[in-house]
C-alpha cells in the first residue's frame, strides 16, 4: 500500500488486506516509520470526520504488535516538522493482518509513505551523482555529475561509450553500458507498492549516430534474485510499442503493470521472450535487487544523459493484485505459496535450500 504524505500535514492512510472466505480480520501494525510519527485516527474523526485526525499519543515501539482499532482500518501518520519533502518516501512500516478465529497470519504488508508526488523511490541529482553507478564500460563506474542546467535536464548525471565489441554476425555491440541504480534508495520492499504505478525519468543524448542502433534494446531492466524460487528472475522493458528513442531530449514514463509491454527474459538465448504476468511483475518489484536504464543504444559510441529518475505509485490503492498477494505455489513443494516462489516452473528442478 502507498500513502502520499504532503509535508507538515497529518495524513490518513489505509490498509488493505484480503481473506479468502470474507471473514473479518485484525490488523496489526508490526514495526514503525523510521521518521516522523504514526498515531491512531482519534474518535472525532471516526464519528465526524474532524480534526485532529489523531489521538493524543502515538503508537510505540513497545506496544507492537500494535492492533488497529479503527474499523476502516485507517492510521494517521505525522511527517517531520519543517522540512523539505523527500525525493522518494518519507518513510515506510510493516503490518499484518490475522483471522481471529484460527490465529492465522498473514505475510508483512508494506505500507510506503510517499512524497507528495507519490514517489516511492526517486533520484533528482540535485546535490550529486546519489550512489548511481555505471556498468559495462571498461573505467568509468561512476557517472559524471553535472551541476548545471540544459534543456529539461537540471543538475544531471552523464557518461559515455568506452569501448564498442562488436558482434559481426549482426552488427550490434555484444557488451553494453547501463546506469545502475543504488541499492539504499531503490532496493527496498516497499516499492511493492508501485505495482499499477509509473517509472519515469528524463534522458537525452550529447552525441551518436541513432540511425544505426543496437538490437535488441533492453532500456529498462528490473532484476529479483530471490524470485523463481532462488534461481532469480529478469524483467525488460524494450525500446519499442511507444518507447523507442532517437537521441533527443525526451521524458520516458512506462506502468508496472501487465498489459504495458514487460518481457520476463528467460535467462536462456535459446528461449524466447514471454509477456510478463501480475505475479511476476509484483513478485520481481516486491524483491527487487537491480534497476538499470540502458545507455548503450548506438553500434558505435554515443554520450547519454538522465535526470529525475522515480519509481512512483498508483494515485488509486490498493493496486498490488490479490491474486498475489498470497504469493504463488512453489514448484519445489505445492504445500507452500511464497511471492518468492511466482515464475516458478513445475518443469524446471529446484534444489531445496
Amino acid at each position: 500500500v502507498a500513502c502520499s504524505v504532503p509535508a507538515g500535514a497529518a495524513t490518513v492512510c489505509g490498509l488493505a488486506g484480503f481473506e479468502n472466505q470474507s471473514r473479518l480480520v485484525e490488523f496489526l501494525v508490526t514495526s514503525l516509520p523510521a521518521t516522523g510519527t504514526l498515531y491512531e485516527t482519534s474518535q472525532n474523526f471516526r464519528t465526524y470526520g474532524s480534526d485532529p485526525k489523531y489521538a493524543p499519543t502515538p503508537i510505540q515501539a513497545h506496544e507492537l504488535p500494535f492492533r488497529v482499532s479503527d474499523s476502516l482500518f485507517r492510521v494517521v501518520y505525522v511527517p517531520p516538522s519543517d522540512i523539505f519533502p523527500p525525493e522518494g518516501r518519507w518513510a515506510a512500516f510493516t503490518y499484518t493482518t490475522q483471522e481471529p478465529e484460527t490465529g492465522q497470519m498473514s505475510m508483512p504488508g508494506q505500507v510506503s509513505l510517499s512524497s507528495p508526488a507519490g514517489h516511492v523511490a526517486a533520484s533528482s541529482f540535485i546535490g550529486g551523482a546519489d550512489g548511481w553507478t555505471v556498468s559495462g564500460n571498461i573505467h568509468a563506474a561512476t557517472p559524471t555529475w553535472q551541476a548545471f542546467g540544459w534543456g529539461l535536464l537540471n543538475r544531471y548525471i552523464y557518461s559515455a561509450d568506452e569501448v564498442q565489441y562488436l558482434d559481426f554476425a549482426t552488427g550490434s555491440d555484444r557488451s553494453r553500458w547501463y546506469f545502475e541504480a543504488p541499492p539504499g534508495k531503490f532496493y527496498l520492499p516497499e516499492v511493492a507498492s508501485a505495482y499499477g504505478g509509473k517509472i519515469k525519468f528524463t534522458i537525452a543524448s550529447t552525441y551518436g549516430d541513432f540511425q544505426h542502433l543496437n538490437m535488441p534494446l533492453d532500456f529498462i531492466t528490473i532484476e529479483c534474485a530471490s524470485c523463481n524460487s532462488g534461481r532469480g528472475m529478469r524483467l525488460v522493458r524494450f525500446a519499442d510499442n511507444g518507447l523507442e528513442w532517437d537521441g533527443r531530449e525526451r521524458i520516458m514514463e512506462v506502468t508496472l503493470a501487465t498489459g504495458h509491454h514487460w518481457k520476463r527474459d528467460p535467462m536462456n538465448s535459446a528461449l524466447p521472450f514471454t509477456d510478463a504476468t501480475e505475479c511476476e511483475i509484483a513478485a520481481v518489484i516486491a524483491g527487487v535487487t537491480r534497476f538499470k536504464i540502458l545507455g548503450d543504444f548506438t553500434k558505435a559510441g554515443e554520450g547519454v544523459a538522465i535526470d529525475d529518475v522515480s519509481i512512483s505509485s498508483s494515485p488509486t490503492q490498493p493496486v498490488f493484485p490479490i491474486a498475489c498477494q498470497q504469493g504463488c505455489t512453489c514448484a519445489h513443494d505445492a504445500r507452500f505459496r511464497r511471492i518468492s516462489c511466482c515464475g516458478s516452473s513445475s518443469d524446471m528442478y529446484y534444489p531445496i535450500k
